[in-house]
């Protein structure tokens, strides 16, 4: 297949782009009347476990609102994340992902910590999200709150490299009914319902079900992939308004997916490929459950307690795996005098797990269960009122694998105008050892053992856990500035300087546990023998051309330098840090020339970047540097009624975006498409 031929960026063009937009004539008479509250006051809970505007939150945030939701033409949350600065979004195949903040990128990324109305979407077996398993109907999603860099003092370990917070509508705000269907040649087909209804006094609920089917992509030599896959999830959220003003919710979720992948397994009798391809045909299913309550104590002091269980089950040719969790939060938030906002909490999580014991993955124990504790204070104090304000705070919480970690964090926030504030932070932050790094044995690898006859022609390496294994620690400082230096355009800056220790490698001291007249049999144990640094710019920006023509810009630069030991036999982390592109734009147009019409563009643009790990003969390629642009036309001859039509990545036939990990087959490309849907709200 014919490759398109893609640029790549020099940093200095993300800052010519921005001179340029500033300085596009616009004429007065047609620019909304934007007010600054509108555009800097944008309320966000993320950052401080409390609702406070967006201009006053001392930290790299970035929302996705639901009209950026909806005019998006995405049909699943990892594509929506693509707008943000700092995060890396690459589709692996048809329903795998792998997405993190600020680098470390993979399909098992664990330094992003992800949360839908604040239930973690944690995996235990590696610390990360099986993004395939999230498929939320997205018009019930009102914000995405992402913070780039560390949130552990609020949540925790694994909220190193940053926070996506997922925020659905109240019931109140989904009444009635909702039809959608789609189909194209990508999206093979999708159709959700839901209804909602007031079900008694100030009690309202909402009911929802949704299938989407999907195309599998294309190997690299344009051969149709084996990845394809379909999913169907219901739930349902109630929403009441107790006597006395309490809150409460109770909301919850049933999915089941099935996914095709293709797999290169180990196997040092087929000659002379070591490896042979295996057609899996995987399951994966889970259910959630959560309940929130919350009262107001007093004008200045609100407590809430949140519980909520999760079960998912896991089923492929290499393992299977079992998980519940079950979670309690307390939190506290009380104004102390004038000049201090205290948030304080205390938390409990019981992770119980199973995994099969297969010829390629075992755990020792198959079945496990872990507590962990913890608690945070953070205090924010208003030094100079309304200019200047300081927030001090920290995250106690104990594990069963690394005892007690620490996690605290500074952040100070200057108003210099009200169109304009500054902020810096310095965090601390871990990412705590996984099930896997402590307990798995993973076989994994083939290789030439360059022996002569009559000894074994292959080596066959395992990674394997090690209780020595501590968590991985981060130190961040942070600078930002947001601004609007003129009624029509604002502007977000965040620059950034991460030092990582006790990265996670495998160890330089391989054992011998096997050998047969085929191969020697090596295991090679995890280790933490990675360090470095990572530096980078993000900036965000709108621009208002017309009161029906938006502009939304982003671009992010990433550079990062680690040293692993050149005894590690995985330099893991090393190749993680080339596998992550320096640079990302992407500048989205939202026109309305018609009330009942929208145009909307999205273009795109990611760096080259190279395989995240050794996977044989593919290892040496680089995956280039690709330009895609989106399209969507969306019309509504009536209220309630919208009928569009959507295009992805039109620029080119196909193009590689990562490879999976777990046994990596053939790479896989993502492929243009286009489809159409009709909405009826009812």
């Amino acid at each position: 297949m014919g490759k398109p031929q893609c640029l790549r960026i020099d940093p200095r063009w993300g800052l010519l782009l921005l001179w340029a937009l500033m300085s596009l004539p616009v004429c007065a008479e047609d620019l909304t009347d934007l007010s600054l509250e509108e555009l800097l006051d944008v309320e966000v809970t993320s950052v401080g476990k409390k609702s406070q505007a967006l201009a006053d939150a001392a930290a790299a945030v970035f929302v996705i609102d639901a009209e950026d939701i909806r005019r998006s033409g995405a049909t699943a949350i990892p594509e929506l994340l693509r707008m943000v600065p700092g995060l890396q979004v690459g589709r692996l195949d048809a329903n795998k992902w792998a997405i993190s903040a600020r680098g470390f990128n993979g399909r098992f990324a664990n330094k992003l910590l992800v949360l839908i109305d604040g239930r973690t979407l944690y995996t235990p077996s590696f610390s990360g999200v099986y993004w395939e398993q999230q498929d939320l109907l997205l018009a019930d999603i009102e914000r995405i709150e992402v913070i780039r860099g560390p949130g552990a003092t609020l949540w925790g370990a694994n909220a190193v490299n940053g926070v996506v917070n997922i925020i659905t509508r109240s019931a109140e705000s989904t009444q009635g009914g909702l039809l959608s269907v789609a189909a194209g040649g990508e999206e093979r087909g999708a159709a959700a319902v839901r209804y909602g209804a007031e079900i008694a006094p100030e009690t309202f609920a909402r009911f929802y079900a949704q299938y989407r089917e999907r195309d599998a992509l294309v190997t690299i030599n344009g051969e149709a992939g084996r990845d394809g896959w379909d999913s169907g999830q219901g739930g349902f959220r109630i929403d009441a308004r107790l006597a006395g003003g309490d809150l409460f919710t109770l909301q919850g979720d049933l999915y089941r997916n099935n996914l095709r992948q293709q797999l290169r397994i180990p196997s040092p009798e087929v000659l002379p490929e070591r490896y042979m391809l295996v057609d899996d045909r995987l399951q994966a299913s889970g259910a959630n459950l959560l309940a929130r309550w919350e009262r107001a104590l007093s004008v200045s002091s609100q407590v809430s307690l949140q519980l909520y269980y999760d079960h998912v089950e896991r089923d492929e040719y290499y393992v299977a795996q079992r998980h519940d969790i079950l979670d309690i939060d307390f939190q506290h938030r009380v104004m102390l005098g004038a000049r201090h906002d205290l948030v304080w909490g205390v938390g409990y999580r019981h992770v119980a797990d199973d995994f099969s014991t297969t010829r390629l993955v075992s755990l020792v124990p198959d079945a496990d269960a872990r507590a962990l504790w913890n608690g945070f204070l953070q205090d924010e104090i208003t030094l100079l009122p309304g200019r200047l304000n300081l927030t001090l705070g920290s995250k106690f919480e104990h594990n069963d694998y690394t005892g007690v970690e620490l996690q605290p964090n500074a952040r100070l926030l200057w108003r210099a105008s009200p169109r304009s504030s500054l902020w810096a932070s310095v965090s601390h932050a871990v990412r705590t050892p996984s099930r896997a790094e402590r307990s798995a044995k993973v076989w994994a690898r083939v290789v030439d053992s360059g022996l002569p006859p009559p000894a074994p022609a292959s080596l066959v390496a395992a990674t394997v856990g090690n209780d020595d294994v501590v968590s991985e620690s981060l130190t961040a400082y942070e600078l930002g500035w947001r601004l609007m230096p003129m009624s029509r355009l604002s502007l977000d800056l965040a620059l950034f300087y991460n030092d990582y220790d006790e990265l996670r490698t495998s160890g330089d001291a391989p054992v011998v546990v096997g050998a047969d007249r085929d191969a020697l049999y090596l295991d090679l144990p995890f280790a933490n023998q990675g360090r470095g640094h990572s530096y980078g710019a993000e900036l965000a920006g709108e621009l208002q051309l017309r009161d029906w023509w938006r502009l939304a810009f982003a671009y992010g630069f990433l550079e990062i330098d680690l040293e692993v030991p050149e005894s590690s036999r995985d330099r893991s982390n090393d190749s993680l840090a080339r596998a992550d592109p320096r640079q990302q734009l992407s500048l989205r147009s939202l026109m309305s020339p018609r009330q009942d019409l929208d145009l909307d563009l999205w273009l795109r643009y990611v760096d080259g970047n190279y395989p995240a790990f050794d996977i044989g003969q593919f290892s040496s390629l680089r995956i280039p540097a690709y330009w895609e642009l989106d399209v969507r036309l969306a019309w509504r001859p009536r209220p309630g009624l919208e009928f569009a039509l959507v295009g992805q990545n039109l620029l080119s036939p196909s193009h590689q975006e990562g490879y999976p990990e777990a046994f990596a087959a053939l790479p896989l490309e993502v492929q243009r498409g286009v489809y159409a849907s009709v909405r009826v709200d009812f």
